[in-house]
């Protein structure tokens, strides 16, 4: 049994993984149209882009199930509750912690200059695989809907 709640909450933690291929899209996207514009990186910094709240709080859950399982198994009488008390609430402390430090991508903010007007655009993505960190001075193609992306020339 406690096996199988190790294991179901092992599954559960999301892992830190890229972000796949920049040819997948959502099913909303399809049909949607779109403005792009080309231009240049003149600005970039780099960020940590956070889990949202319910990935960590499935993470919370999910080690306090497993924690009260473990809890469950030791002790007997009055000393069970406590365990199982005392390990859930171990076990809700580090699933958190593992939702929150084990989902977090990393990302660039990047100023983009449109090449036609010379505006400026500002937008936050991830690193994508396949991509990587994209350099001040990437020439490439700014999605304007959708999110936002900028995608350097030739990919």
């Amino acid at each position: 049994m406690l096996t199988l709640l190790l294991a179901a909450g092992l599954l559960a933690v999301p892992s830190c993984t890229g972000l796949g291929s920049l040819s997948t899209v959502s099913s909303s996207a399809v049909g949607g149209v779109g403005e792009v514009i080309t231009g240049t990186v003149v600005a970039s910094r780099d960020v940590t882009i956070d889990t949202d709240s319910s990935t960590k709080n499935m993470g919370t859950l999910l080690g306090a199930a497993v924690g009260a399982g473990a809890g469950q198994m030791l002790g007997g009488g009055s000393g069970r509750v406590v365990s199982t008390v005392g390990f859930g609430a171990l076990g809700a402390l580090a699933g958190r912690g593992a939702a929150k430090y084990g989902d977090q991508t990393q990302g660039q903010v990047l100023t983009v200059k449109a090449d036609k007007g010379g505006k400026t655009y500002n937008v936050t993505q991830p690193v994508y695989d396949g991509v990587g960190y994209i350099p001040v001075g990437t020439h490439g193609t700014l999605q304007l809907s959708g999110g936002g992306k900028f995608l350097p020339d030739g990919v």
